[in-house]
């Protein structure tokens, strides 16, 4: 590992662009990103002319990968740090639900795993920007907030359990990969205004001069909020600088250098009780919570051509100091201060060869990560002096080597075989009581069987078997004692290790693309998930991990694109996830009579029914284009955070509206965005815990659920009618 991530950081590699000349025409959907090899391979490369050099864990995936994989529609949402999950909720599977309270920290759901800003959710996606993973190294989560949306190029959502993309990707990765400066210079603004006060500015720029290219992003974005107390900031700065060199009109080696630095500062309103919500759902329980990350993320990566194929490679840092305040009730509230440091590095080497007269793509690589985290718990008010309740570290070491071989059978037929084996070292230090300290170690060899069928350039069939590995969270670690919860956000001390998550994924699938715009895809999957660590919360302010025998994630995901006359066309998608427990087992909850969970019970905040359909229309008059486009979203209830035995009455199915248009004249732009078309009232979360506040402010108890103290029913309300407005200019 040591030799090959050392030859990545003398040359600065990263990133192979090799197909032959001989493939056809990618699909529409096709997300392949890839061009001719250049004549500086040696003979046996050259004699190579069919081999496709496909997906590995630093490039795109394309359709010879046996997994499903979208490209996410950036074209339909305004910009902003809102623009990942409201791409990704447009997804066949995807499903978001907002536990605290506010517009830019929601949660979301992919195949029944959750990929989330908060702290605490147990974390099964992982995401990479540019092929560095920035999933926090204190509990695994991820601040879309933060992403830099409006330098995003294209990304892409792969489903499945995932083997070369590492630790938490049991529900599938998430890929963004941002935009580079282009020989014509441009320039860009887009300012937006909207709902709720807020107001979005991105300023873009790139070219090239000298062989040199750059890119350049600004954003910022306000708003008041929906509900009280809830204004939140953003603020972002991302550049990107390169070098590429040609040779007969394909890349051969490329460098860049990339650094991005945000800070952010988000009121939360959290869920509020049911006898509260049909007062006012604007209200807010705890006035005060606020979410305060202060972001730098650098990487360098780059490629070129070593020993016959092509050495890429990125190197990181990132550094993200995070305070988490959270209004406690009873108090005393707590303050955290959490440092995330993380320094990594990742090679790979692909080379095409024939084995026997089967062209094949082999790859080889390895990846290293350092992650330093720092706890700072502090309890604050209730009439007692600030008190230092946490002071931990944790000097992570992440280790990881993966190979994959794609093996042409047949013009038609391809195979994909894999393996990585990763150990994940966890040392965690109590500063204030050293009779805390452990040390948790894993590992995991994790394969990755599938086979790739493409009937006709028109239909394309895959099968394949998946297997993933995550590693408990240091905050998971350090908060999984039944006697003895964890107070919001956490506070930590010496617990019981918690057993790695693995899964085994059995998928398989169809993609069909017809003449006049037309297609048609669907996937099966079955995962079985042995120790799935879940979020125990025995009332409201305290929480702790615990591991689950077993528990599945089965289902099947739809979706059809079809084109009408006049430039029209007709879009939907279905899915249907099951997220069932498998075993028996009693999971703490601040229900006074609380029942097991039993095999085939679901798991909370997991609707089973999605679906989405929609109509849209592209036209041309004169010097004028047009887009316009109307969807439905539906959701089938939930049971709410709390209940995991299936007792009380579900969170409410919901559907919603939304509309876009956008109107483009020479360089200029307007969008027009509509969330939530005709203002429904609905809920996106739930959860069962202590009322402890009683009644809404000057309100009686309605019923015995707005007493103080009684057990409630507390639910996030989903946000209104939102109306934003944008206009841009590119130069």
């Amino acid at each position: 590992m040591t030799r090959v991530l050392l030859c990545v950081v003398a040359a600065l590699f990263v990133r192979h662009r090799a197909v032959a000349a001989q493939q056809p025409a990618r699909a529409p959907h096709d997300t392949t990103r890839a061009a001719r090899d250049t004549a500086r391979v040696d003979s046996t490369a050259k004699r190579l002319a069919t081999v496709v050099v496909t997906g590995t864990r630093l490039t795109d995936v394309d359709e010879r990968i046996p997994s499903q994989v979208e490209s996410m529609d950036l074209q339909h949402v305004s910009q902003g740090p809102d623009a990942a999950f409201r791409s990704l909720q447009q997804l066949p599977g995807v499903t978001l639900y907002d536990d605290q309270g506010t517009r830019l920290q929601p949660e979301l759901e992919v195949r029944g795993f959750q990929i989330s800003p908060i702290v605490g959710t147990p974390q099964g996606v992982s995401v990479f920007l540019d092929g560095v993973r920035v999933n926090e190294p204190d509990a695994q989560e991820v601040n879309f907030d933060l992403l830099p949306m409006g330098a995003i190029d294209h990304s892409e959502l792969v489903r499945g359990s995932q083997a070369l993309f590492g630790r938490n990707s049991l529900g599938g990765a998430l890929l963004f990969f941002t935009q580079r400066g282009t020989p014509t210079p441009s320039a860009g603004i887009q300012l937006s205004t909207g709902s709720f006060g807020e107001r979005v500015g991105t300023i873009t720029a790139g070219g090239v001069s000298h062989g040199i290219d750059a890119f350049a992003m600004g954003s910022a974005s306000d708003e008041d909020g929906w509900r009280q107390a809830t204004p939140a900031r953003t603020r972002q700065l991302f550049v990107t600088i390169g070098r590429r060199s040609t040779a007969g009109g394909a890349d051969t080696s490329d460098i860049a250098l990339s650094v991005l630095y945000a800070h952010d500062r988000v009121r939360e309103a959290g869920s509020l009780p049911d006898s509260w919500l049909a007062v006012n759902p604007r209200l807010n329980y705890t006035p005060g919570d606020f979410f305060d990350p202060d972001l730098i993320h650098v990487a360098l990566r780059g490629f070129r051509g070593a020993w016959g194929g092509t050495l890429r490679g990125t190197l990181s840092f990132r550094r993200n100091d995070i305070e988490q305040f959270n209004v406690n009730v009873p108090p005393p509230s707590t303050d955290a201060f959490i440092d995330n440091k993380s320094l990594g590095a990742t090679g790979e080497w692909t080379r095409p060869f024939l084995l026997g007269a089967l062209p094949t793509a082999l790859t080889v690589g390895a990846e290293y990560a350092r992650q330093n985290v720092r706890f700072r718990l502090t309890n604050t008010g209730g009439g007692e002096p600030d008190s230092v309740a946490t002071l931990a570290v944790v000097h992570e070491d992440d280790a990881a080597a993966y190979s994959q071989a794609v093996l042409d059978i047949t013009p038609r037929l391809s195979a994909t075989a894999a393996l990585r084996l990763d150990y994940v070292r966890i040392p965690f230090r109590d500063e204030l009581n050293a009779a805390n300290d452990g040390t948790n170690t894993y590992d995991r060899l994790s394969p990755f069987l599938g086979l790739t069928w493409k009937a006709s350039d028109a239909l394309r069939g895959f099968v394949a078997y998946k297997s993933a590995f995550r590693a408990p969270a240091p905050l998971e670690l350090a908060c999984a004692s039944p006697v003895a919860p964890c107070s919001l956000p956490s506070a930590l001390g010496a617990d019981p290790a918690l057993a790695p998550v693995t899964t085994h994924d059995y998928e398989a699938g169809f993609d069909l693309d017809l003449p006049n715009n037309t297609s048609f895809d669907i996937d099966g999957f079955w995962t079985v998930v042995d120790n799935d660590i879940v979020f125990a919360a025995p009332n409201l302010t305290q929480v702790y991990f615990v591991n689950i025998p077993k528990s599945r994630r089965a289902g099947v995901e739809i979706s059809a694109h079809t084109a009408l006359p006049a430039g029209g066309r007709l879009f939907g998608s279905y899915s249907y996830v099951a997220s069932t427990y498998q075993s028996t087992v009693q999971i703490a909850t601040a229900d006074t009579n609380p029942v097991p969970a039993r095999p085939g019970d679901q798991i909370p905040s997991s609707p089973r029914h999605r679906g989405r359909v929609g109509v849209g229309m592209t036209r041309t008059i004169g010097p004028l284009a047009f887009d316009a486009q109307l969807d439905l979203r539906a959701y089938s209830s939930q049971f709410l955070r709390g209940d995991e035995a299936n007792r009380h009455a579900p969170v409410p199915g919901y559907a919603v509206s939304g509309f876009n248009l956008n109107a483009q004249y020479q360089r200029y732009t307007i969008q027009l965005e509509i969330d939530n078309l005709f203002d429904r009232r609905y809920e996106t979360f739930g959860a069962i815990a202590e009322n402890s506040l009683g009644p809404p402010p000057g309100q009686a108890a309605p019923n015995a659920g707005g007493d103080a103290g009684a057990l409630a029913n507390f639910f996030t309300p989903g946000l209104p009618r939102r109306i934003v407005l944008s206009v841009g200019a590119k130069f």
